[in-house]
């Protein structure tokens, strides 16, 4: 479990949510109301540690790294679209997906598969995997009609049309996958989804990506400038007043010299 499921919060979550969560959730684990309970002590440790890493912009930057290496050396065979394997498994059997009235939980996932939104995603992701993207994108946008919050439908839609290099439609459905995923609770982080949209961002707009990294800041510069750097642009910035002043003087005594 990550620190941003622990407390239930989006990724991109400001200060003011996450300590909003982070009380929430205190109040639900807090020794002094619990007795001082060994589980309850534990649970409240992971909070602390938690908050501590998700609020301190520093070591939150060096988490989201370790989150991102950990998704990214997963092995090429396991491919998760959602933040594991499980909740792959029940976007796909349950999210949009209705079995018929006489349904049981014995025989759920077996009458699931009768469903027409769950026959139609398999012939779906059958002509993704067989890059027939066109009739893919035909049958991934019935299923998206037909079940608007299924994030792994959305994800395969903008697949299909970033391989057909329709670069402004797929990046429409991976932004609705991504703001589905934050509605959720815990909310769905989806790495891999923002990646992927990073990616289809710089095709739509190679140029303007090419400016903003020539514009940025390179690593070895200090975002923040040293004692010395900030003196010289409070001097500079004091004489440009001064010397707006002194302009500003000469022309009203200018003025009224004149008869």
């Amino acid at each position: 479990m990550t620190h941003y499921e622990r407390l239930e919060v989006a990724q991109n979550c400001d200060f003011t949510a996450l300590k909003k969560a982070y009380y929430r959730k205190v109040r639900t684990c807090h020794p002094d109301l619990f007795g001082n309970s060994p589980e309850k002590n534990e649970e409240f440790k992971l909070l602390v540690e938690a908050f501590n890493i998700l609020s301190d912009p520093e070591k939150r930057y060096a988490y989201n790294l370790q989150i991102r290496a950990a998704v990214s050396s997963r092995p090429p065979s396991v491919e998760t679209i959602m933040d594991s394997e499980s909740d792959d498994t029940l976007e796909e059997l349950i999210v949009g997906n209705k079995p018929p009235e006489d349904a049981t939980l014995m025989t759920l996932f077996r009458d699931l598969e009768r469903t027409l939104v769950f026959v139609t995603w398999r012939e779906a992701r059958g002509l993704y995997l067989e890059r027939r993207f066109k009739e893919a994108v035909q049958l991934f946008l019935r299923l998206v009609a037909m079940a608007p919050d299924n994030i792994l439908y959305r994800v395969y839609l903008a697949r299909s049309f970033s391989a057909l290099r329709e670069y402004s439609r797929a990046k429409y459905h991976y932004r609705a996958a991504l703001n589905i995923g934050e509605r959720r609770r815990p909310p769905q982080n989806l790495y891999t989804v923002r990646d992927e949209f990073e990616r289809v961002s710089r095709k739509k707009n190679p140029l303007i990506y090419r400016i903003i990294e020539a514009l940025s800041p390179k690593k070895d510069v200090p975002l923040v400038p040293s004692d010395e750097q900030m003196l010289r642009e409070i001097s500079r910035a004091m004489q440009r007043m001064l010397d707006e002043q002194e302009r500003k003087n000469r022309s009203s005594s200018g003025k009224q010299s004149k008869p």
